[in-house]
């Protein structure tokens, strides 16, 4: 029905008209907010114009009275005279009446005099105090002095008037020689400045502050100087800090939107203040109303197609109907009479549509509710419940795999057309046979879909034939054992199964003891009964999961899968060599005694190449110690050395070598993995330090010789031939010994990856100085 005229006019209606109503509700909210934002901006611009020429004025005149009298002859006069005149109350009076007159002239708060060398605090109404210096309340005077500005301004509290928040203007006082005689100043009350901006907030619903450098607000409408308060604590704003307080003489304008918080800002330098002018208008509420009525917008639309929806779908609804009740009986007629055709060839015949996910008939649908699902459900689900519950496990990911939809639309689109699955198969979830499963893939043009025809076939006998040839061409003809080839690929599969990441085997190599005299003295007719009854022996000692093979003359393998802990090998192997030493073999019944040497995986290998090295390294050693016993590598014997020596005997003498000698793993740095007790002596370090998983044996090379050291062994490692090294060892007191480094690599690897090498240190301390 997706191509149905009707349906596709029902679609047609409905896109038309949420495109017009939606393009319309976007284009209004667009513009709506285009004009809002330009208004905001006009409007944050004249505030901020406004707000920055009435600071310029109210701030222009005292700083030019101020320095004024920071340059009046008579000021300076009454100050070079004061210490002839600290105790004359006539100096202080006229003192008082000078900076009265200037407060009552030009009608300010305060105005005040400091005196430099007496650090008297003269004011309007007389002599008020004595400036100490470590008090908090004259920080702003030292602060002042020690700067390089000619004046500041500063917001504190004026104990001479009540302790009113006051805005003073500081200015330096200089003699002839420019050395600082004192500070003048006058000052008036912050609030006329909060009124100010309050109007201004008031007038143009913003939000204006004057902070300083440091981000500390100097005055708001609600905030002083003298409160300390930092302007971008706790504000949205804080992350435009750098943005704000660099600001240069021109204005700094930009829309914000964070935290759930819209604005639009104006930052302006006044250079006369060295403030910075912050004007902020927040837009959260009117932008929520522009969205809340988009939404509404939005909202009216799906209202509005859903209805047209409605009417449209009971119009075709009975045609729609009738439709599917000829289309269901058609295909059922059709599905009768293909089964029957092919029911002789086929167990079943399933259609689905890979396009839609679902059922491509009502035969399949009827299908997936005999095994308890709806019959309406997606082809992916239905696909899921068949593999739970009808496909042997190890067979379930190759089956999602290759028939899940997304594979079926990537393999259509390359050209596949045919796909096939074997798989063991049942419906009881016991009794399980092989099926084949051959999948047809195609195109139907009536309802623009990709389909696929689904064909199940028994082929049960046919497998067990084929398995059966394998198995022959797998097994050792004597004794009915994987043979070499078998044995080498099986446990591979094995250790590369991804399951095996997180098991324990164990890989053993056994040998029959002096197997060669009973075919030179008896003949092999006779050592092929041996050899047939030990494998069969052999064979009924392990389970069926473990892998048992032989792969020449008396040389069997077995991987052990899945072992616990070290102690069950131990117990293990020494069962077997109990068994095989108490037990005749052959017509002549020989007493016959068994080597066996093992491997752990993963610890001390992961391919078949690696394990076998190592357990054929402890088969050596059970070999050369007693014979009829075991050893596992690494634990009883780690034997690496081409020669063979007792690792007991090998241990002593490179202890006592009277050369240094180290073993170190290529890693960034040279891990060092042994060392002797002459090399120890020779780098002075001690043994908790070369002990420690944090050491690196590059770190003893002199910096001036460890790229040539490094450059020597990396093309050492890619050839491994032997090598050697003349560099300067670090001794662990600082200075340098001369050293000869003879060194090779061995076979074994460190942490399964990196390269082992060995080194021979020979110290040229006696020899004449040669260049390194």
């Amino acid at each position: 029905m997706g191509k149905h005229p009707l349906l596709r006019t029902n679609i047609l209606v409905c896109s038309i008209i949420f495109i017009g109503f939606f393009l319309t509700a976007v284009l209004s909210y667009r513009s709506n907010i285009g004009v809002f934002e330009k208004d905001i901006e006009q409007v944050s611009t004249l505030a901020t114009e406004g707000i920055y020429a009435q600071i310029e004025s109210i701030f222009s005149r005292p700083v030019s009275v101020s320095l004024t009298m920071a340059n009046d002859h008579l000021l300076k006069t009454f100050l070079s005279s004061e210490k002839r005149s600290l105790n004359n109350p006539e100096y202080v009076a006229k003192m008082r009446q000078y900076l009265d007159a200037y407060r009552r002239k030009y009608r300010y708060d305060s105005v005040f005099l400091v005196s430099a060398n007496t650090k008297r605090y003269y004011h309007f109404s007389g002599l008020n105090r004595t400036l100490e210096k470590n008090n908090p309340e004259n920080t702003w005077y030292y602060s002042f002095i020690q700067d390089n500005d000619e004046y500041s301004l500063n917001i504190d509290n004026d104990e001479a008037t009540d302790d009113s928040i006051t805005v003073f203007v500081n200015c330096k006082i200089r003699n002839a020689h420019g050395s600082v005689m004192g500070v003048v100043g006058v000052g008036f009350k912050v609030d006329s400045l909060q009124k100010l901006l309050h109007a201004y907030d008031e007038q143009f619903n913003v939000e204006a502050s004057l902070i300083n450098d440091r981000g500390i607000v100097e005055v708001s409408s609600v905030t002083n100087g003298h409160e300390n308060a930092d302007f971008f604590t706790g504000n949205p704003l804080s992350g435009f800090r750098e943005r704000i307080l660099g600001s240069s003489d021109d204005p700094e304008t930009f829309w914000y939107s964070l935290d759930g918080r819209d604005g639009y800002v104006i930052t302006q330098y006044i250079p006369t203040l060295k403030w910075h002018l912050v004007v902020e208008n927040d837009v959260s509420e009117i932008r929520n109303t522009f969205r809340r009525q988009l939404v509404m917008n939005l909202f009216i639309i799906v209202c509005v197609i859903v209805l047209v929806l409605f009417t449209i779908t009971r119009l075709i609804k009975k045609y729609h109907a009738q439709i599917v009740e000829l289309t269901v009986s058609q295909e059922t007629e059709y599905q009768q009479l293909l089964h029957k055709a092919t029911e002789k060839l086929y167990e079943n015949i399933d259609e689905m549509d890979i396009t839609r996910n679902r059922a491509g008939s009502e035969t399949t649908r009827r299908y997936f509710e005999k095994l308890g699902m709806d019959g309406n459900v997606s082809y992916d689900e239905a696909l899921k419940t068949i593999a739970r519950r009808q496909i042997k496990e190890e067979f379930i990911p190759g089956y999602l795999e290759m028939f899940k939809s997304e594979n079926i639309l990537e393999k259509y689109r390359n050209g596949i057309n045919n796909l096939s699955y074997d798989f063991l198969y049942s419906e009881d979830g016991k009794n399980y046979h092989w099926m084949r499963i051959n999948a047809q893939i195609f195109f139907w043009k009536s309802d623009q879909s990709v389909r696929m025809v689904v064909y199940r076939k028994n082929i049960d006998a046919e497998k067990r034939r084929e398995q059966g040839l394998l198995e022959e061409t797998q097994k050792d003809p004597m004794t009915s054992l994987f043979n070499k080839r078998a044995t080498e690929q099986l446990i591979t599969e094995c250790l590369e199964n991804p399951l095996s990441m997180n098991s324990k085997h164990a890989f053993l190599i056994l040998d029959i003891d002096h197997f060669k005299n009973i075919n030179d003295n008896y003949g092999h007719a006779i050592g092929d009964e041996v050899i047939t009854e030990f494998a069969s022996e052999l064979k009924s000692q392990f389970r069926n999961d473990d892998i048992v093979g032989r792969i020449g003359g008396d040389e069997f393998v077995v991987l052990l899968r899945d072992y616990d802990r070290l102690e069950t090998i131990r117990e293990k192997l020494d069962r077997l060599c109990t068994k095989f030493a108490r037990k005749n073999y052959g017509k002549k019944s020989f007493h016959i005694s068994t080597s066996i040497g093992a491997a752990l995986y993963p610890e001390q290998g992961a391919s078949y190449p690696e394990l076998y090295e190592k357990a054929d390294q402890a088969l050596y050693y059970s070999k050369t110690h007693g014979r009829g016993g075991f050893t596992i590598f690494g634990k009883e014997a780690s034997v690496v050395d081409a020669s063979r020596v007792d690792p007991r005997d090998l241990e002593t003498l490179l202890h006592n070598a009277t050369d240094g000698i180290a073993k170190f793993a290529c890693t960034d740095d040279f891990h060092l993995l042994y060392y002797n007790r002459k090399w120890a002596e020779l780098t002075g370090i001690p043994d908790s330090l070369l002990s420690s998983r944090s050491f690196r044996g590059l770190s003893l090379v002199h910096p001036e010789d460890r790229e040539k050291t490094r450059a020597v062994i990396s093309v050492a490692m890619e050839s491994k031939t032997p090598f050697t090294l003349y560099f300067r060892l670090k001794h662990h007191d600082g200075h340098a010994i001369p050293v000869r480094f003879n060194g090779w690599f061995v076979s074994e690897l460190y942490e399964n990856r990196n390269p082992v090498f060995y080194g021979i240190y020979t110290d040229l301390s006696h020899v004449a100085a040669t260049s390194l």
